[in-house]
């Protein structure tokens, strides 16, 4: 942590930095391809792979992550649509691991809220309860299926999809411009 409180450009770096991340950043093309989409799309456009419980159930997952308290989150950068674009072109390969996860988080929500159906139905504070017993319990599951493509989506060019109006880059204070001279930020002042 820094002594503004936020993460470190190094952390934030380092944890982007793993294997299931790159899968989800390399790809420009077809990148690009997914970004067209999720742009254009509208709230009452349908999913391409997703069903209905699954963009539900993302959808409670990436706005845990990331939620709208007080400063716009996943769902304002439109992560599940860039999921759901990204699982039919270019991270075809992912969506059994997403499947799967969400599987396991529905299993483990039976398993510490008996009598809830899903994890969408938990309110927001128990949302982050489970969500944190979920991570211990599956942690690579949880880094591949949830938190890589949520971060791929809150934080990606938005030309790439994703990150609608520049949301990830306003929560991280991000100033958009073609170049840049230091001081860069807080952390490189003299």
């Amino acid at each position: 942590m820094t002594e503004e409180g936020s993460v470190s450009r190094r952390g934030f770096v380092a944890t982007m930095g793993g294997a299931a991340a790159s899968v989800w950043l390399v790809a420009t093309k077809d990148l690009h391809a997914a970004a067209t989409h999720a742009e254009q799309a509208g709230a009452q456009d349908k999913y391409k792979v997703l069903t209905a419980e699954q963009v539900r159930e993302l959808d409670a997952v990436t706005s845990t992550l990331v939620p709208s308290d007080g400063t716009p989150g996943a769902r304002e950068a439109k992560v599940v649509r860039f999921i759901d674009r990204s699982l039919g072109t270019w991270a075809k390969d992912q969506k059994p691991a997403i499947e799967g996860a969400l599987k396991a988080l529905s299993e483990y929500v039976a398993k510490e809220r008996p009598g809830t159906a899903a994890f969408s139905a938990l309110k927001p504070d128990e949302r982050t309860k489970v969500m944190e017993g979920f991570e211990q319990a599956h942690d690579s599951e949880f880094k591949a299926a949830f938190w890589f493509p949520t971060m791929a989506g809150m934080f990606t060019n938005p030309s790439y999809g994703g990150n609608n109006n520049k949301t990830g880059w306003s929560l991280m204070g991000f100033k958009d411009q073609f170049s840049w001279a230091a001081p860069f930020g807080y952390y490189d002042r003299v």
